[in-house]
């Protein structure tokens, strides 16, 4: 259904609001040009009724608000991702991202547990930390978000390897633990730091999933 109030004229594209007399969508960058002269019906440079009426009709393009329910088209949903979050290569990367992010949490797991408890029974937990890590990651939605929470995972146990300082394979007396543990944790903040920021950055350009039902 068109909305044709003269106010509220929109993108045949993308289904963002645009300016009166916008020539181009601020939005998704669309060239409305012709659909803008198809809307004006008075001749005076504005857009007259809603484009998805006037122009995006006339050109053949699907206004949004008939897009199927549920649909996770960049069109349909507005929004303009490097990657169909529903393609196969999204899926593949994904899958890839998974694994090896599950990989380096659940390894660097195992090493901390064995450091600190010198115990075999660190081996089998550290292999259970890397399949929960890699079933949770592989099942994202899209490779940016396995991307993201793979890499706050890396961080999160890497703040984790300064406790090996306390544990029984350290030697020396509490003093000599604590400054142990605090060189430990300067050494590991600048790793844990990139992989945060690297999660940070990344989780911007996630696509928005709110369209989803």
């Amino acid at each position: 259904m068109s909305n044709a109030n003269p106010e509220d004229p929109r993108c045949p594209e993308c289904g963002e609001p645009i300016g009166a007399r916008a020539v181009y969508c601020m939005h998704c960058s669309a060239d409305l040009t012709e659909e803008r002269e198809r809307a004006d019906t008075d001749d005076d440079g504005a857009w007259d009724v809603n484009a998805d009426a006037a122009g995006g009709a006339a050109a053949g393009v699907s206004s949004p608000s008939t897009a199927t329910p549920g649909t996770t088209d960049a069109t349909a949903t507005g929004e303009r991702t490097l990657l169909d979050p529903e393609g196969l290569v999204d899926d593949t990367l994904t899958v890839v991202v998974g694994f090896g992010g599950g990989l380096v949490v659940g390894f660097i797991g195992t090493l901390i547990l064995v450091a600190v408890t010198e115990s075999v029974w660190a081996f089998p937990v550290g292999i259970i930390a890397w399949l929960l890590a890699t079933a949770y990651l592989v099942r994202r939605r899209t490779v940016q978000e396995a991307v993201v929470k793979a890499a706050y995972g890396v961080a999160l146990v890497l703040v984790l390897v300064p406790l090996v300082a306390f544990g029984p394979g350290s030697g020396g007396g509490l003093v000599e633990r604590i400054t142990e543990f605090g060189g430990l944790l300067l050494v590991a903040a600048v790793p844990a730091a990139l992989a945060a920021g690297v999660g940070f950055l990344v989780s911007r350009f996630v696509p928005d999933s709110s369209g989803e039902e």
